[in-house]
């Protein structure tokens, strides 16, 4: 091998090594002590186990569902196991203009989870016109309504810390493996 071909192997090696280097992921562990982290949902099941977390590490936690008793039990059962008090707010996700005044009288956020969700255990020939389009309206078009209520006031930060946005699944879609799928979505039940 001559000079000139082993100059050219090692400069290919450097550039191999250097791309790995630069396209390799590198994960981020952004710390959410005495930030704002807003959850929907956060009355039961896996929104209060997030927001007990949050709350337990610093967070300043709000937590979003319909129904105001479990979200007052919801944050009573967060001060009890962490000592920290959390903000509370009751709207349905299915009413933009509600969420988006919660979101307004909630402040700047730096976490948005968006938990909430239904289903129906039923396959989908079982299943009711209207419970499919409430499933539709609370898990998707809810959804979009929370990040686009949000949104406005997370990209107007002046304090440039990094803000993000989380949607949060389970299982219980999975219960009967029937897949309907288009082309711009799937919709499993």
């Amino acid at each position: 091998m001559s000079g000139a071909d082993l100059l050219i192997l090692t400069l290919i090696i450097l550039l191999l090594i250097s791309l790995k280097l630069i396209l390799r992921p590198h994960p981020t562990k952004i710390p959410i002590k005495s930030r704002h982290v807003f959850i929907t949902g956060g009355s039961s099941g896996i929104g209060l186990a997030l927001a007990r977390e949050a709350a337990a590490e610093g967070a300043r936690v709000t937590i979003l569902a319909r129904d105001m008793k479990k979200l007052e039990q919801a944050k009573a059962s967060i001060q009890v196991s962490t000592g920290t008090e959390v903000d509370i707010v009751s709207a349905d996700v299915r009413d933009f203009h509600a969420v988006k005044t919660a979101v307004e009288s909630a402040g700047e956020i730096d976490v948005l989870i968006c938990n909430h969700g239904t289903f129906l255990p039923y396959e989908v020939e079982n299943m009711e016109m209207k419970g499919i389009e409430d499933i539709i309206d609370v898990n998707l078009v809810g959804s979009f309504g929370l990040v686009k209520a949000a949104l406005v006031g997370m990209k107007k930060r002046k304090d440039r810390r990094p803000v993000s946005i989380a949607f949060m699944s389970s299982q219980s879609g999975q219960v009967n493996q029937v897949c309907l799928t288009g082309s711009s979505f799937m919709f499993i039940c």
